[in-house]
């Protein structure tokens, strides 16, 4: 209901419909605290796999998933340097993106850990 909501309000403002689908596909590639770890680490300037893997202290490849899905979602590109894959940042949108979040959650982190529907979500997955 609510997206059909949003796409008709946008219809009337003049822009497009957003497919809200693929919008919650977005936040999603956010929605790890691994990503998230990648992305800050990565802002700092491109790093190697390996680089990425001794920062995160975790498996070699949950790491390659972690960027796998990182590079599909359009947060990051990777490069072949020499014998190493180099990861970047694509858009400076993407730090811009953390900084809100790291904003809104300033003012709202007890709402968002008390949140009982995201932690039921979690337990799931």
């Amino acid at each position: 209901m609510m997206s059909k909501m949003l796409r008709t309000a946008r219809r009337a403002r003049g822009k497009p419909a957003i497919d809200t689908d693929v919008l919650a596909r977005f936040f999603h590639g956010l929605s790890d605290p691994d990503r998230l770890r990648i992305l800050e680490y990565v802002l700092d300037g491109p790093k190697t796999a390996g680089q990425i893997v001794r920062h995160l202290g975790r498996p070699q490849s949950s790491v390659a998933a972690h960027v796998t899905c990182l590079r599909f979602c359009g947060y990051v590109e990777a490069r072949r340097q020499g014998r190493n894959v180099v990861y970047e940042v694509i858009d400076p949108d993407v730090a811009r993106i953390l900084r809100m979040g790291e904003r809104y959650l300033g003012a709202n982190e007890e709402r968002i850990r008390s949140c009982r529907v995201i932690a039921r979500e979690m337990e799931h997955e």
